[in-house]
């Protein structure tokens, strides 16, 4: 009973403190190395099994991945987040603000959750504005 009860334990504190604003920070910091360098050896990283498996696979997420093109100049972003309503859901709202003269914005909301104790990238609720 008290081996199950550490476990528990356990199990709840990783979940309970897997998401903060540092672990959110590098998952974003690494979905633009992924998405703008094209970084895909981060994949597994950034999005969960499930995302990479309805995404037709890592291979053709990778291909999907090199296709895009390269943002032309840097762009600022600003990240916001909260947990969800139910589980161990979390809503991640990503503003791009290009830094050219004409000062567009981007902005997109993601469904983030915990696979393997660290918080991936589920899919988009929008992609723009």
């Amino acid at each position: 009973m008290r081996i199950q009860l550490i476990i528990f334990l356990s199990l709840f504190s990783l979940t309970a403190f897997a998401v903060d604003d540092k672990s959110m920070q590098e998952l974003f910091s690494k979905y633009d190395s992924v998405m703008d360098q094209k970084k895909t050896d981060l994949i597994d990283e950034v999005f969960t099994q499930k995302f990479i498996r309805d995404s037709g696979g890592k291979q053709e997420l990778t291909d999907k991945i090199k296709e895009l093109t390269t943002p032309p100049s840097p762009s600022k972003t600003k990240m916001s987040w909260k947990k969800g309503q139910k589980g161990d859901v979390y809503l991640a709202k990503v503003k791009e603000i290009s830094t050219n003269k004409m000062k567009t914005a981007h902005e997109s909301e993601f469904i983030i959750i915990i696979e393997d104790g660290k918080p991936k990238i589920d899919g988009t609720m929008s992609d723009g504005n």
